[in-house]
Parts: structure tokens; C-alpha cells; sequence
């Protein structure tokens, strides 16, 4: 006989596979006993204004908290996803968006035409109106916003940005000059205690917990229904499609009012639906 070293050698290698005491080399089938690994979950970053309680924003330990925070975990559990959250400045927060640094916006963001052009929205989730604060010792009126007479601070990049600018800029009512900007809102409210600006325009709630503790007071309301919705790339139909679900579930579910409750916000009558598109 020819090669029985050979011969052996082939015999054994076959008992030993059939045995599963050795792996089945590349590019054959496991056996049924092969663990499989787990599927990784999605992963998806949102971005957020790291200063715009009680949306989102850090908390006493540095955390990152907020009633949006803890409902894009929610809805992160509910469908099947892990999310990270990154802080980035509010001007340039669609920019990153579109530019694929990071999945979404959920952070208090409104619904607005020129926003609808560069990216889709969900559902809307929340409705705000705008207020005014001002010194408490001032003797500032509504009247005096109206006439152009005050030093206006804003959010850069925020609708209450385009607000004073459409609203008093554009129409000859207030020289650009008397429009301030600023990155956040803490810097806003703090130009505002130290006398820098006149009066700071934002969205109601975020203004209530900005001026809470210091010497301002809300001087009025703006007329307004601004919606708050998650937004996401055009492009991105699956994303959209799941994220608009799952804030439908999360609404419907009590998990919803007792976030409410938590942050001190207050649902409005009804949530319309998104028209936008």
C-alpha cells in the first residue's frame, strides 16, 4: 500500500471533525453547537444644546438630563437602539446634521419653513410660546420692545433670533445694532443681569428656568405656537419613520405624563399632526 502514513493521517482528521474536537476549516458551515454572536444593536448620535433646560441640559453631578433626553432613551429602548448624546453649539447644529456628524436633533427644536428645507421632522411633540424677561428693578414695557426702544438679546441661531429680526429688524422698527447675540442661553441671561441687553427673547419654559433665583422677571408673552419635533436627513426615511413611532408610543403611553410632570411642562390641548412635508 502507497503512503499509509497519509492514509492515517486523512482517517483521523475526519474522525476528529466528526467528533467536533476540531474547527471546520474557513468557508464551511459551523456545527448546530457554534454560539452565533448577539446582532449589534444601531447606534445613532443625537445632537443637543447642552444648556436649554428642562430639555436638555447637564445636571448638578454633570450628567446629561432633560425631559427630551430621557424620552430619546425611552424610545432608543422601545425600538431597539443605543444612543449617544453630543453637545453641539445651536448655529451650527443643522449643519452638522446635514454634514452626517450626527443622526438627529432632538433637543427643543422648532418647526419652521426655512428648517423644513434642509431636513424632515416628526411629529410634533411639544408646543411653546416665546416670553420676554427683563430686569426686575427696570420699568420696561411690552410697548417699549414693540417701539424698537430696547437692547435685545437672543440665542444664535434660535426662532427667537429670527423673531426679533423679522419682527423688528426687518421692518425699520429697531437698528441692527441694538440685536445681540449669544451662544447659549446662560450667557444670554447673564448679559441680561448685568445690564449688556435690555431684554432676552426665548422660549417660555427655558426662559422660566434661565431667570429663576436672579433678579428678572418675565415682562410678556409673544403670541405664538411653536412646535418642537425631532429632526433627521432627508434622506434618512427609516430613521424618520421609527423615531416619529416611537414618540407616538411614547405619547400615548403614561410614561409621558409623568414626564411632563417631572420637568413642569404642560402639554398643550391637542399635538397637531406633521404638515410639513
Amino acid at each position: 500500500m502507497k503512503n499509509p502514513p497519509l492514509l492515517t493521517l486523512t482517517l483521523l482528521s475526519f474522525l476528529l471533525l466528526a467528533t467536533g474536537c476540531v474547527s471546520a476549516p474557513p468557508g464551511h458551515a459551523p456545527s448546530a453547537t457554534t454560539p452565533v454572536p448577539p446582532l449589534e444593536k444601531p447606534h445613532y448620535v443625537i445632537g443637543i444644546d447642552a444648556d436649554y433646560p428642562p430639555f436638555t441640559y447637564r445636571d448638578s453631578t454633570g450628567n446629561l438630563t432633560g425631559i427630551d433626553i430621557e424620552a430619546a432613551r425611552w424610545i432608543a429602548a422601545r425600538k431597539g437602539f443605543e444612543v449617544e448624546f453630543v453637545a453641539v453649539p445651536w448655529n451650527q447644529i443643522l449643519d452638522a446634521l446635514v454634514e452626517r456628524r450626527i443622526d438627529m436633533v432632538y433637543s427643543g427644536m422648532t418647526i419652521t419653513p426655512e428648517r423644513h428645507e434642509k431636513v424632515a421632522f416628526t411629529v410634533p411633540y411639544f408646543t411653546v410660546t416665546k416670553s420676554v424677561a427683563v430686569r426686575s428693578d427696570s420699568h420696561f414695557t411690552m410697548d417699549d420692545l414693540s417701539a424698537g426702544r430696547l437692547r435685545v438679546g437672543a440665542q444664535a441661531g434660535s426662532t427667537a433670533e429670527e423673531w426679533v429680526e423679522m419682527h423688528l429688524v426687518h421692518p425699520g422698527i429697531m437698528p441692527a445694532g441694538q440685536v445681540f447675540l449669544f451662544p447659549d442661553v446662560p450667557s444670554l441671561t447673564a448679559a441680561l443681569v448685568n445690564g449688556s441687553i435690555d431684554a432676552s427673547v426665548s422660549d417660555t419654559p427655558v426662559q422660566q428656568e434661565a431667570i429663576a433665583g436672579k433678579p428678572l422677571v418675565i415682562l410678556g408673552e409673544i403670541p405664538s405656537s411653536d412646535m418642537y419635533a425631532i429632526a433627521v436627513r432627508k434622506a434618512d426615511s427609516h430613521l424618520l419613520t421609527m423615531m416619529d413611532g416611537g414618540l407616538r408610543e411614547l405619547m400615548a403611553d403614561p410614561y409621558w405624563q409623568v414626564l411632563l410632570k417631572r420637568y413642569g411642562l404642560h402639554p398643550p390641548s391637542s399635538v397637531p399632526s406633521r404638515n410639513l412635508s
